[in-house]
């Protein structure tokens, strides 16, 4: 079996209740995740977007905390080329919150979809941005 990510220590540590709710936010918003821009084309070149369904119409954005991660749900998902890029859990999270403002579906934020899972619902991106300052 494949050593933990940090973030996946984080959360069992937050889990177990070894962490607090505010430390864990806090240390998790610092950690780098990977991610891809949701909308993409399959193999087959029909266009979609590479989002999983999230309550109330919305979606969650997949992010990952390995690439190796990254390209098995994309491999999995059929999707044909795509760049992944990297940033901090508090920016991708400030980034959906930032398109959410002009996107007609509103988009949360989950971690490698699979995995146990840490995902942000939309409606709840301000509280946790303003945690993992």
């Amino acid at each position: 079996m494949a050593d933990k990510t940090r973030a996946e220590e984080l959360y069992e540590k937050y889990d177990k209740g070894e962490m607090d709710i505010q430390t864990f936010l806090k240390q998790f918003g610092k950690e780098k995740f990977f991610y891809s821009t949701p909308f993409g084309e399959k193999k087959d070149g029909s266009k979609t977007f590479f989002v999983l369904k999230a309550p109330d119409n919305a979606g969650f954005l997949p992010v990952f905390t390995t690439t190796d991660r990254a390209k098995a749900f994309f491999e999995k998902m059929d999707r044909a080329g795509y760049m992944l890029m990297q940033g901090t859990f508090h920016d991708i999270v400030s980034t959906a919150k930032k398109a959410n403002e002009k996107a007609p579906l509103q988009l949360g934020v989950i971690v490698d979809p699979g995995y146990p899972q840490i995902h942000v619902e939309a409606k709840n991106l301000d509280p946790v941005i303003d945690a993992t300052r």
